[in-house]
């Protein structure tokens, strides 16, 4: 059934009353702030595993944040794809990173820090 126009606008405007939106955001922040402190936890151990591996490698620190940037992004990927979808979105992020100029080694090393064997993908 198709909604008219002057329905979707009253709903709208319910749903932007301040006070409503103030009291949504009051009712989930507790919520809110749990999840993001365990992300953010997470987020840190990626980053510094992965700070750990370019150290390692040598890797200057110029290029340092480029390496974190891909590990960041291998870490987003894994809480927001299936593993069958997962491996295809880190190998064109990793695609990306090499054509910017970052080692071929060292990403993959960062990518089965995220849990995505890029050893194993098929070669175009």
């Amino acid at each position: 059934m198709v909604r008219d126009e002057a329905y979707r606008t009253r709903k709208y405007e319910a749903k932007m009353d301040a006070t409503s939106i103030s009291q949504r955001f009051r009712d989930h922040k507790d919520t809110m702030v749990e999840q993001v402190e365990a992300r953010f936890a997470e987020l840190v151990l990626v980053e510094e595993k992965a700070k750990s591996v370019c150290e390692a490698a040598g890797v200057s620190t110029r290029d340092i944040p480029f390496y974190l940037n891909f590990a960041r992004q291998c870490y987003r990927i894994g809480k927001q794809f299936s593993q069958a979808t997962r491996i295809n979105e880190v190998y064109y992020r990793y695609q990306y990173w090499l054509n910017q100029g970052l080692n071929a080694a060292i990403l993959t090393d960062l990518a089965e820090l995220c849990g995505v064997a890029l050893a194993d993908y098929p070669a175009p």
